[in-house]
């Protein structure tokens, strides 16, 4: 998995996650990701079910590519459902892809809305049987809230999920715990940003995060780092301001 500065440069043939801290950010990344579609003349469809979301995709449209905010598409629910297989793609999702041989920019942007503890397993199943597809022509964003990730569960999902996809974008939004949980996701990627190794150095000097045992690719969150993580999702964004 290679890092990727902006949605906007994601390759043809991408499979690629979007870690984001705020609704704001995620939507300046789909901005970026359809402004790329724009650049290459791809055809493009975004699966939301949130009315809020879409609002700010169109905010951040007007900026970077307004004319593709007919990319838009409003579902009812998420844009995968279960079967006896696991996890699939909507029949709308699929006649999108299938109708665009070429190459296409998708993204479904549900997943945020339906991962906790209890779903991740099949959400990480989900992405491995997305990632056998390839090779294909698509462009693909899988777009994760690192404030929605169970926090004991993070190592072994950043695992799963760096190996099933070809590229990564990192959050760059403040939020202390966004900041630290995204450091796991380092040890998987070919060519990470040099903070990014400083930081996680740092964090293995302060006893916070340790290499997988028996030398198992990746890191894992300590005790200590485990508790460090909950402390600071509950502290807020340092971008709000502090009340008089």
């Amino acid at each position: 998995m290679r890092w990727i500065a902006s949605a906007e440069d994601l390759p043809p043939g991408s499979h690629s996650i979007d870690l984001y801290a705020s609704r704001p950010e995620a939507a300046r990344h789909m901005a970026s990701f359809l402004k790329g579609a724009k650049d290459r003349h791809q055809a493009a469809a975004i699966f939301s079910g949130d009315d809020d979301m879409i609002r700010l995709y169109r905010e951040a449209l007007t900026e970077r590519a307004p004319e593709m905010v007919s990319a838009l598409r409003r579902i009812q629910r998420a844009h995968v459902r279960p079967t006896a297989e696991g996890l699939r793609p909507i029949d709308d999702v699929g006649a999108f892809a299938s109708a665009h041989p070429e190459g296409a920019t998708m993204c479904g942007d549900t997943i945020p809305s339906l991962l906790n503890r209890r779903t991740l397993s099949s959400v990480l199943a989900y992405e491995d049987w997305f990632d056998t597809l390839r090779p294909f022509y698509h462009r693909g964003l899988c777009p994760y809230d690192l404030g929605s990730f169970p926090v004991a569960e993070a190592p072994d999902a950043f695992a799963s999920l760096g190996q099933a996809h070809t590229h990564v974008i990192f959050s760059t939004d403040p939020q202390p715990a966004s900041q630290f949980l995204q450091l796991l996701v380092v040890p998987y990627v070919e060519n990470p940003p040099k903070e990014h190794l400083g930081w996680l150095a740092r964090a293995v000097d302060e006893g916070l995060i340790e290499e997988r045992p028996n030398g198992e690719t990746g890191m894992d969150l300590t005790p200590r780092g485990e508790v460090f993580a909950r402390a600071l999702k509950g502290l807020p964004a340092l971008t709000q301001p502090t009340p008089a």
